[in-house]
């Protein structure tokens, strides 16, 4: 199912350097996707990046879960939500 917004966000094809650079620091190394925070929050490249290191942050300073326990949470509230994946 492709990914669809109900917000406007700036395309992966852009021209915009700006946004470039923060979808080349923020591609996934092994899988090559954009997270969709960033993809979400294009239209304003400095906070989206800013976003993404703040997560980051909060990802290597967070204890109690592992990873796995954090991505079942996650695939949890997404599925109670009522999101897509």
């Amino acid at each position: 199912m492709p990914w669809v917004t109900w917000i406007e966000t700036v395309d992966e094809t852009t021209r915009n350097e700006e946004v470039q650079k923060l979808h080349q620091a923020t591609r996934h190394p092994l899988t090559k996707t954009i997270p969709d925070t960033v993809r979400l929050t294009s239209l304003t490249p400095e906070v989206s990046g800013l976003l993404h290191e703040l997560k980051g942050a909060i990802d290597r300073s967070s204890t109690g879960l592992t990873v796995r326990e954090k991505e079942v949470a996650a695939l949890v509230t997404a599925a109670y939500n009522g999101c897509v994946h």
